[in-house]
């Protein structure tokens, strides 16, 4: 079974732009039929399919800075003079 995140790979760039069709088709049947009959849909599918990988690119990286920045950010406790012991 395909999870979303399989879709990002390169082998999957069909699925990606047959995908998208869908989506435009359905969402915005008016524009789908304008691109269709001008001849610029695959054009059109092709970069929004680079514009949507970009987007999941820039937010996959920013996510890991963030996990880095939570689970990395170790400090030792304070260290206050006035509660030790001795």
């Amino acid at each position: 079974m395909k999870t979303m995140t399989d879709m990002i790979d390169d082998n999957q760039k069909q699925n990606r732009l047959e995908m998208i069709r869908k989506a435009l088709q359905g969402r915005a049947p008016r524009t789908y039929t304008e691109l269709e009959t001008s001849g610029n849909l695959q054009k059109f599918l092709e970069a929004h399919d680079a514009e949507m990988m970009l987007s999941f690119s820039e937010a996959k990286k920013k996510a890991w800075e963030e996990t880095m920045s939570t689970f990395l950010a170790f400090s030792d406790p304070t260290y206050d003079e006035t509660s030790s012991p001795m």
